[in-house]
């Protein structure tokens, strides 16, 4: 290549990825030859940050990055599963079987009472909605923002987790944010077709054993006649309705890419269609998504680009999994003599615990969506140190649930339909500025934005059908739900970040941002969110340079604040309704429907953090460690007040959290020959949440509280998820009675709701992952375990498959039949004649177990054909076959009793976490694959 130089240039610096940087001397020459030397892990490479890069030597934010090589041909329905042990302080928690059922991820803890939990995800520069817009058909989460983007698009997901990174974005910073950047093609890059197909099947990690015909007849004579009761004469027969309902699940994949550039125009283009049949029947989803990405240089100075997707996306949805709609949580409930047929084959109805078979094969419930996002955006370089840039993006989502219920179940039979429209327009235009004087580099970003989005519903419900045949819900004849909303929020943003370092070692870095939401009040309409962070190079000192082994050797710090919005719409204003319920002597009218509070105001975060980041013979060894503190004001939150007001509860701010914890990334490469690579990736995130105050409401102990369920309350001096509950001490062997502590610790056979105390959280310890990637010759295999330590998990469902009372028309465990008949015997459960034995499933640490684990997450083998074979085709430049398995292992305490460790079935609660209610355990897959680029 050639380059233009002034004539008192002596030297260039010449670098490039992966090599080391050197001077060149061009005094008196006109052509120089540069070899250049080859590293792993080139510091001068950039990582991706809010608005913008920057170089990983100087960076001084606390970001995680996955690049695609992590997730690279994994099975997922939505990208936000590969989130889990690859970043640490990122804890991802699977919120429901239900396939696209968005998860639980919380950065550092979670931070609020009741405002959202979720990360701010960005694609390519746009925030993306994460409202709740199904209703409750399956998960108890909200829209998945990351459910429709093919993971093949993806070139790296950085995670953006201290104030020095995410104040950036002002108010939704609070919960951390996670920046996913697409492909892009690059300047004279020769045109590649990429083709990435696979398929596989799943079958559930584990089940709960469930007792058979045989087993739960001879438990019900045994039930009655050592408690007296009457014989009872049982039906005769069985049927396993768990193996009715659970199957191999299918998953099948074809993604396809082309990228390329020339001199001036560079391009994306990917298409996916991605097909999931889960291990239960009627959990079903199909996508197909679409993307372009294209940038043009309209001159050297001004480019303009897009980058758009497209995708739609259909589900056959299971109900949630707390009613007995849900296959699961029926069949395990369904007693074993049940027949789900008639002598004729025809499906019968089957009482209180419905014939999920029949459900599924005659009824309809069905999800749909279609989401368009992206945008497009003009660059202009002036002034040679300027750039000014405008971007306009969208967010359109239009979701469509639909549910049709046969006469068998209901007579006349019932049926619905949903609409959700959700619309976000935004806008952002900056100016940046950068420049190196000698020693110093200066970088400068102001920038305006603005945001606004309109959410619509239309529900309809009717009963009354004349005929299956008719699946419209126009078709009933008596309307049973007509409801119709709209609603929207807007928020104004000015920010603005200075960057200036000197001689690549010393850092200092100030970002501010104002921003203007909608949700709030006149008083408190805007907030103000600000970080400082420095870096400092130590290894470039002078007296460091004696110790060869470390290439870096970098301090950073930071400190700032970032907000939180997200309580719904409007929470301060005085709110009238009408409709039903608001008339007054048959006329319409108007009722109040919420309390004003002119005075609310944003939930702020206030956070440190220190870093050390260490690169070891020749980057061969990569350490970063991340000590921090989280400290959230203002908790918005719902506080009771008295009901003369005519109210339950208004909207305030009251409380304070506080996260603190450290972060440990470990890269190493262990062994890099010509034809063996050994490298291992490990990182940790400790983790210690206190709510330090709230509103008035005290406990027995004199603390104030905020319950979040039944089992877990928000407690002052402990973690925003304590479990709660009576403490079961076991059965007695020598009287047969279960037995409990009450609240002084003595034991007790009828312990009472007071007896309750603090005996867990739901927030682990430690959560991570670590891989093991080797290479030879042609061969690949890699090794990725996940990990979460110290958290406690209430399992439920438990309560009924456990419930001793052989009348009350449920199935039973088979570890009930292990239950006391005469002195000494350590069972599990109490004699049947026990005055106990109907009060042994009650709420209690019973249900409660440790949920730590150690899982083989993915297992992967590849094969790449030799360079030598595929160049006779003159077609086919790479060529990888692979096979992929999921879940294969799992070591946790051998008396955990749930079918899956890894629940969170509240979804994004933030006051409930790890509870479980027959959710759907994980699916353990083997997939099989072919990766072609032309």
């Amino acid at each position: 290549f050639s380059i233009k130089v002034s004539e008192t240039a002596t030297t260039l610096v010449i670098s490039a990825l992966n090599s080391a940087p050197i001077d060149v001397s061009i005094s008196g020459k006109t052509t120089v030859n540069v070899t250049l030397k080859g590293v792993t892990d080139n510091l001068q490479e950039v990582v991706v940050v809010g608005y913008g890069v920057q170089s990983k030597k100087t960076n001084v934010q606390s970001v995680g990055v996955i690049k695609s090589d992590a997730f690279l041909n994994q099975p997922v329905a939505s990208v936000s599963q590969v989130l889990q042990g690859q970043v640490a302080g990122v804890q991802m928690t699977n919120s429901s079987g239900v396939l696209g059922a968005q998860s639980s991820v919380r950065i550092r803890g979670a931070a609020s009472l009741l405002a959202g939990g979720q990360p701010l995800y960005v694609i390519d520069g746009v925030p993306m909605n994460d409202n709740v817009l199904a209703a409750a058909q399956g998960g108890g989460t909200g829209l998945n923002p990351l459910v429709d983007i093919n993971p093949n698009d993806i070139e790296s997901i950085s995670v953006l987790k201290d104030a020095g990174a995410a104040a950036i974005y002002g108010s939704r910073g609070t919960n951390g944010v996670i920046i996913v950047k697409t492909k892009k093609g690059k300047t004279g890059q020769k045109t590649k077709v990429n083709l990435d197909v696979y398929t596989g099947q799943s079958s559930p990690t584990d089940l709960i054993p469930m007792m058979n015909a045989d087993q739960l007849r001879s438990y019900t004579t045994d039930f009655r006649s050592i408690r007296a009761l009457a014989p009872q004469t049982l039906p005769t027969g069985g049927f396993d309705w768990v193996d009715a309902v659970v199957r191999k699940g299918v998953v099948n994949s074809v993604a396809a890419s082309v990228i390329g550039g020339t001199e001036k125009t560079r391009f994306y283009l990917g298409s996916n269609y991605y097909q999931e049949n889960g291990y239960t029947i009627g959990n079903d989803l199909k996508r197909i998504s679409g993307r372009i990405n294209l940038e043009h240089d309209v001159n050297k100075n001004f480019k303009v680009g897009t980058n758009f997707n497209i995708s739609n996306t259909k589900s056959d949805r299971i109900g949630v999994e707390n009613n007995t709609f849900a296959p699961l949580t029926s069949s395990y409930l369904q007693l074993p003599w049940v027949q789900p047929y008639d002598a004729q084959g025809n499906f019968v109805n089957t009482g209180f615990i419905q014939n999920t078979l029949g459900l599924e094969a005659l009824n309809a419930n069905e999800f749909l969506s279609t989401r368009s996002y992206g945008n497009i955006f003009a660059e202009l370089k002036f002034l040679k140190h300027f750039t000014a840039r405008t971007d306009w993006g969208i967010d359109m989502t239009q979701v469509e649930e639909r549910g049709r219920t046969v006469n068998l179940f209901t007579p006349g039979g019932s049926g619905f339909r949903n609409l959700f429209q959700d619309k976000k327009w935004l806008s952002t235009n900056s100016i940046t500025y950068e420049q190196r004087f000698g020693k110093h580099t200066v970088n400068a970003l102001v920038a305006q934005s603005f945001e606004t989005q309109t959410s619509e519903a239309i529900q309809v419900a009717g009963s009354g059908f004349a005929s299956d045949a008719l699946p419209n819900v126009g078709s009933a004849s008596t309307p049973t739900t007509t409801f119709a909303s709209r609603t929207g929020w807007a928020l104004a943003s000015y920010f603005g970040r200075v960057s200036y370092n000197f001689d690549s070692k010393y850092s200092l870095e100030i970002t501010g941002r104002r921003d203007g939401s909608s949700r709030f009040g006149d008083n408190n309409k805007f907030g103000n969110f600000w970080s400082v962070a420095s870096g400092w190079v130590v290894s470039d000192e002078k007296f460091f340079k004696s110790i060869r082994q470390i290439n870096l050797f970098k301090l950073t710090a930071s400190y700032g604040t970032s907000g939180n919005d997200r309580i719904g719409n409007f929470p301060y204003q005085a709110f009238y309704g009408g409709g039903v319920g608001a008339d007054y002597n048959s006329a319409a009218g108007l009722v109040p429907t919420q309390v004003p509070n002119a005075d609310l105001q944003w939930e702020q975060t206030n956070q440190y953090n220190f870093g050390i980041n260490i690169s070891a013979f020749n980057s061969k060894v990569n350490l970063q460690v991340d000590f921090y503190n989280k400290k959230t004001l203002n908790n918005l939150v719902n506080i009771p007040i008295p009901w003369t007001t005519g109210f339950a509860v208004q909207t305030r701010n009251a409380g304070e959290i506080e996260n603190k914890g450290v972060d440990i990334t470990l890269n190493t490469v262990n062994i890099d020959k010509k034809d063996f690579n050994w490298n291992t990736s490990f990182n940790i995130g400790f983790l210690k949440n206190t709510v330090l105050s709230l509103p008035e409401n005290r406990d027995p102990e004199g603390r104030n509280f905020v319950a979040g369920s039944a089992a877990q309350r928000a407690i002052v001096g402990e973690s925003l998820n304590t479990f709660y509950l009576i403490r079961y001490q076991g059965v007695n062997p020598q009287t047969g009675n279960a037995e409990w502590l009450n609240r002084n610790g003595v034991v007790t056979t009828a312990p009472i709701a007071n007896d309750r105390v603090v005996v867990g959280s739901a927030i682990p310890k430690f959560t991570g992952g670590f891989t093991n990637n080797f290479r030879y010759k042609n061969f690949d295999l890699s090794a990725f375990f996940n990990f979460s330590y110290g958290n406690d998990v209430l399992i439920d469902g438990l309560r009924f498959t456990e419930n001793l009372n052989a009348g009350n028309g449920f199935n039973k465990a088979t570890n009930v039949l292990n239950f006391w008949r005469k002195s000494g015997d350590q069972a599990f459960a109490p004699a049947l004649n026990s005055t106990t034995a109907l009060t042994f499933n009650q709420l209690s640490t019973l249900q409660l177990m440790d949920g730590s684990y150690l899982r083989l997450k993915t297992l992967t083998f590849g094969y790449n054909l030799p360079k030598n074979v595929l160049g006779k085709t003159n077609v086919i430049q790479s060529m990888r076959f692979y096979v992929l398995a999921q879940n294969l292992w799992i070591l946790q305490n051998k008396n955990f009793r749930g079918p899956d460790a890894e629940v969170s079935a509240n979804g994004g609660n933030n006051l409930v976490q790890g509870e479980s209610f027959f959710a759907l355990p994980q699916a353990k897959s083997v997939t099989v694959g072919l990766n072609i680029t032309f």
